[in-house]
Order: structure tokens, then sequence, then C-alpha cells
């Protein structure tokens, strides 16, 4: 089972590449979580009326994260682009945290939430998929990198 998820992600991941000029980024994404959830939700084995519940909730947390990630992403670039100065490092690192923190936050209030529909198995087997999803994706963009000898094909 582990060996056919794995060739199915890469086949995936190798026609979403081989689109790469056709799709911008936000096409790229939309489709990678259009697949995540569909691999996700039989993973889960949720019948329609759940599925359509967990699907809604699961794209507008999404959405926040993806928001979240970015203003995390912004204030690290800016604590990097001002150690040497030292000028507002204070105020940049709480930014930091406090982005951290709403993103810690935003994830328990997602799995509270994620208890009303689904059952303790169903929320730990979505966290292990996050994860494995996540790593797989990692892999397959460094490796796309890796062999193209380019920058990220698709920029955060």
């Amino acid at each position: 089972m582990k060996n056919y998820y794995k060739i199915f992600i890469l086949i995936v991941s190798a026609a979403l590449f081989s689109l790469n000029a056709a799709y911008s980024q936000d096409d790229f994404r939309e489709k990678l979580q259009e697949i995540k959830l569909e691999k996700l939700t039989k993973k889960l084995e949720l019948d329609e009326t759940t599925k359509a519940v967990f699907t809604e909730k699961y794209k507008a947390f999404a959405v926040e994260m993806r928001e979240l990630n970015k203003k995390r992403a912004s204030a690290y670039k800016k604590m990097t682009e001002n150690i040497e100065s030292t000028s507002g490092l204070d105020s940049i690192v709480n930014s930091l945290l406090e982005y951290e923190q709403q993103i810690n936050d935003k994830r328990e209030s997602f799995v509270a939430d994620m208890k009303t529909i689904l059952t303790a198995q169903q929320i730990a087997k979505m966290i292990i998929f996050e994860r494995k999803f996540n790593n797989e994706i990692k892999k397959l963009l460094k490796q796309y990198q890796k062999n193209n000898n380019k920058e990220k094909p698709f920029k955060e």
C-alpha cells in the first residue's frame, strides 16, 4: 500500500509539473489541494454528507493557514535581512512568535472542530496523512529542483 501511495504521488506530481507552464501558482495549489482532499476523504472513509462538511471546513482552514504561513515567512525574511543592523529585531521576533502561536491556535481549533464530525481514529489518520503527503510533496519538489537545476518551480 505504501508503494502504491508513493507511485500515485509521483505520477500526479509528474503530471502537475509537466503542466508547469500552463498553471499559475494558485492553480497548482488548488489542483494539489483537490488531489489531497480526494485521497484524504477516501482514507477517512467519509460518507457524502460528512465529506461535504469536512471539505468545506478543511478548505477554509487551509486558506487561513496559508495566510498565516505567508506572514510568518515574511517576518522570518525581515528578521534575516535585519540581523546585522539589529534595528527593530525585538518587534520582528515578537511578530514571528505571534504568528507561530496563531498557527498553533488555529490547528488546535481545527482539530477541536473536527471532533464534531470525525472520530478520534479519523483525526489521527488525518494528521498522519497530512504529514506524509506534505513530506512527499516536499521531496518531489526538491527532486524537481535538483533534476532541473532551477529555482523552486512555484514561489511561496
